[in-house]
């Protein structure tokens, strides 16, 4: 999935023997071994596309298994999928229009430009920082993403924007950069 500025979010193939070759061969390039650049292999046109989701700047995507999590400056992560609820992914025609918002994860004061979300390696938990300093943390070890759980961590001298969240594979440890050239450390107390 990519996004963009024009509110779009784009679904492209990775699977295909070209691109497949083109990844073996920059494996086996050598700069050393040629004056010549790698030659690069162009894919023009997604596998899907669609500016039905956000109305504004797409700063962040995500795949979340089947489902795409995406912000935009609207203060909501939007979990949805290409088609219909019960359409594959490999179904998905580069035709289709039709897209299903499954759930909006809200939260406040987030209405920039480049404020990043992260997940866990497991995709257990989504957190993102907002442009006060407070960071929204949703448990998403469930079955249904409207039942998530969202917590939110805060500290009174954490007070800029915080633009970039990473988290430890296991997600048992937050790391927020601020505006302000701040980093914070959130560990999680079991």
């Amino acid at each position: 999935m990519s996004c963009g500025m024009d509110h779009s979010l784009k679904m492209w193939n990775l699977e295909t023997e070209k691109v497949n070759d083109a990844i073996k061969r920059s494996y086996e390039y050598s700069h050393a071994k040629t004056d010549r650049p790698f030659v690069s292999y162009h894919v023009h046109y997604p596998d899907f596309s669609t500016r039905d989701i956000h109305r504004n700047y797409v700063d962040c995507v995500r795949w979340f298994g089947q489902f795409v999590l995406s912000k935009s400056c609207e203060n909501c992560i939007m979990c949805w999928k290409p088609g219909s609820i019960s359409d594959t992914l490999d179904s998905i025609k580069p035709s289709e229009t039709n897209v299903t918002v499954l759930h909006k994860f809200d939260y406040t004061q987030c209405d920039i430009w480049y404020m990043r979300f992260t997940m866990d390696y497991w995709q257990r938990i989504l957190a993102l920082g907002n442009q006060v300093g407070k960071v929204y943390v949703w448990d998403l070890d469930i079955e249904d993403p409207s039942k998530a759980r969202c917590t939110t961590l805060s500290h009174p001298k954490c007070l800029a924007a915080i633009r970039q969240t990473s988290m430890t594979r296991d997600g048992n440890m937050l790391i927020c950069v601020c505006d302000d050239a701040t980093v914070w450390r959130w560990d999680r107390i079991r």
